[in-house]
């Protein structure tokens, strides 16, 4: 759900992301090259170690994004934040058309430590990071050509006279990406996330620095732009100083290259309908909303994709490998250490839901100043998204039981829903109409999930009903806050 600008590809409404390619490996597919241990307690040692760096991460990262929204929200206007918004959406639809699935190629393939098969990778990831600055360039020059003619509502975003060199500019970040050393993505494959993470967090940090810089020097988007540039290249090239192994060179198998196009071919199809179904919101508002509102909506969305992402951080860096290894060798123990892995997620998103629907104004009026409040109530309706964000564990359960279909269904079924439901309710409801669907667009999904569960004996009613208490906690413990914090408040 990220839309807006960041100095890592997590996305805030600061920064645009850095590389044209996300930053995090997707998970390993079923089957990937699995680091040789001699035991049960050496598995159980690597995966915790695992999922503390990729944790530490993750929420280092997040207290850096915060930290530098506090401050360029401070001196950069709401509606530069609405033209970052778009760029990034532009970056996110070009690199999921395009993702041909060279991290999971790498990962699960047996020759996936051949130098050789990783040379050939890196130099198909060059090849695709032309390719995406090429498209990118001709999505800005289709812009501007709309709102040339006038096919754009005048207080569209699309139709801010900027954007279509802003989109080429951040787009470069494909190019810069594509020459990340593949050593990044065998990091990934032997759960090696230490260094990952040193490197995401110093090309984040010195990003930052860059960005408020030149915020403060220029006032200008372009800011951003060049920051995340910048951070992208830092990233490039610490992938290839810190990461222990051998260097990349400029050479490609046919036969390597082949195998990694005809795996990719799959992942192409089901990324064709992700990208309608994570960023279909985006789309749509970025026709009917001002560069400010847009900007806005960005903020909002951010600090719930905030507390989404600590689930989706863990379930696809080690949730993956760990079921996949459950469904191998302990079918049976598989229910029971879903609901575990479950448990603590589902308190903590629903929670969240309640918590954020009683004090998303007062989180935004301490936070940001007044030119920021009125993403308060967008705060409030986007929490209930939150409920839905509970399912993200699906994927890797999925993968791990040799179905990924299920979630290619629920994909396919949500852009369709999400498609249908947010322009209806816009055209009866307005914009706050808008908002209540891109929340709860999700929700008839439900049933699918219950139903493809069943097949596996993966369902549990009193587990579902248990945690749904977590919500009233979570409003409570809200409304608690906002009596306190009122006195902090102007009136």
């Amino acid at each position: 759900m990220t839309i807006a600008f960041s100095t890592r590809s997590g996305g805030s409404p600061e920064n645009l992301p850095p590389k044209a390619v996300p930053a995090e490996a997707p998970p390993p597919e079923p089957g990937a090259t699995e680091p040789v241990v001699p035991a049960a307690t050496g598995i159980r040692r690597l995966v915790l170690t695992a999922a503390s760096w990729s944790m530490t991460g993750y929420i280092t990262g997040q207290i850096l994004r915060i930290a530098g929204n506090l401050v360029l929200t401070r001196i950069l206007a709401p509606d530069l934040f609405g033209i970052a918004a778009v760029a990034t959406m532009t970056s996110v639809f070009v690199a999921l058309l395009s993702d041909i699935g060279l991290h999971p190629a790498v990962i699960q393939n047996p020759r996936g430590e051949d130098q050789r098969f990783l040379d050939t990778a890196w130099v198909i990831q060059i090849v695709r990071g032309w390719i995406g600055w090429f498209a990118s360039i001709l999505i800005a020059l289709g812009i501007g050509s709309l709102a040339t003619h006038g096919w754009v509502p005048t207080q569209s975003v699309y139709a801010t006279p900027d954007l279509p060199y802003i989109i080429i500019g951040a787009s470069f970040a494909f190019v810069i990406g594509g020459f990340q050393s593949t050593k990044y993505i065998s990091s990934y494959r032997s759960l090696g996330l230490s260094m990952i993470t040193k490197i995401d967090l110093t090309s984040q940090a010195l990003g930052l620095v860059v960005a408020i810089i030149l915020s403060w020097l220029t006032q200008s988007v372009w800011a951003l732009v060049i920051s995340n540039l910048m951070s992208s290249l830092i990233s490039a090239i610490l992938s290839h100083r810190w990461i222990p192994g051998t260097p990349n060179r400029f050479r490609i198998n046919k036969k390597d290259a082949f195998e990694i196009l005809t795996f990719g071919r799959w992942i192409m199809v089901s990324s064709f309908f992700t990208i309608f179904s994570a960023n279909g919101d985006k789309i749509l508002l970025g026709n009917w909303a001002s560069s400010t509102t847009f900007g806005l909506y960005g903020l909002a969305l951010n600090l719930v994709s905030m507390i989404d992402g600590v689930g989706a951080r863990l379930y696809g860096s080690v949730g993956t490998p760990l079921l996949s290894k459950l469904a191998r060798e302990n079918p049976a123990g598989l229910r029971r250490n879903y609901f575990k892995l479950r448990l603590p997620f589902d308190l903590l998103l629903i929670g969240s839901a309640g918590f954020l629907f009683t004090c998303g104004q007062t989180i935004i009026d301490l936070l940001y100043d007044h030119r920021y409040a009125s993403a308060g109530p967008m705060l409030q309706t986007l929490s209930f998204a939150l409920f839905m964000a509970r399912f993200n564990i699906m994927t890797p359960v999925y993968i791990a039981i040799g179905q990924p279909r299920y979630f290619g269904i629920l994909n396919i079924a949500r852009a369709a829903l999400l498609f249908t439901l947010v322009p209806l309710a816009y055209l009866i409801f307005g914009f706050d109409g808008a908002l209540w669907a891109i929340a709860l667009h999700a929700l008839p999904t439900v049933p699918l999930i219950y139903y493809f569960n069943s097949r596996h004996n993966l369902n549990s009613w009193i587990f579902e009903v248990f945690v749904l208490v977590a919500w009233p906690l979570g409003y409570m413990l809200g409304s608690t806050i906002v009596s306190d914090a009122s006195s902090f408040l102007p009136h």
